[in-house]
């Protein structure tokens, strides 16, 4: 019986270890003449991963639990630049440019793992830039 009370103790002690993560709101824009939102949000999963930047659409109507992610990216080890919200997020500018259509535009240094074109009845169009810099000067 002592034999077997280490074997299955060793089993127990790797319960919990799955990192937990928490998640920021950066941003929620709202669709003009809908119920519509998308919001930006900042994941963080702990030191051995990356910050994820996180867009889901949703509807005010439903749980936030039934919004759909449409755009995960992360900033590919730094290579991203942080935008206005800093903190591991990269550069994001969600705006609504017309009822049902969403534009999403990222630092284009992001690495990308998600991007969706419809959510919610909502058209969404991503595009990857370089987010404006002034210059020094001369």
């Amino acid at each position: 019986m002592r034999a077997l009370l280490p074997a299955l103790l060793i089993p127990l002690s790797a319960c919990g270890t799955e990192p937990t993560c928490s998640t920021k709101v950066l941003q929620v824009a709202r669709d003009i003449g809908s119920d519509r939102y998308a919001v930006t949000e900042l994941r963080d999963c702990g030191a051995t991963t990356d910050y994820a930047t996180i867009v889901r659409v949703g509807r005010a109507s439903e749980p936030q639990s039934e919004a759909v992610e449409v755009f995960v990216a992360d900033s590919d080890g730094g290579y991203a630049n942080q935008g206005i919200y800093g903190g591991g997020a990269i550069f994001m500018n969600v705006v609504w440019t017309a009822p049902g259509e969403l534009s999403v535009v990222h630092d284009e240094d992001g690495r990308v793992f998600k991007h969706v074109a419809r959510a919610k009845g909502a058209t969404i169009k991503f595009r990857g830039s370089k987010p404006w810099q002034p210059q020094p000067p001369t």
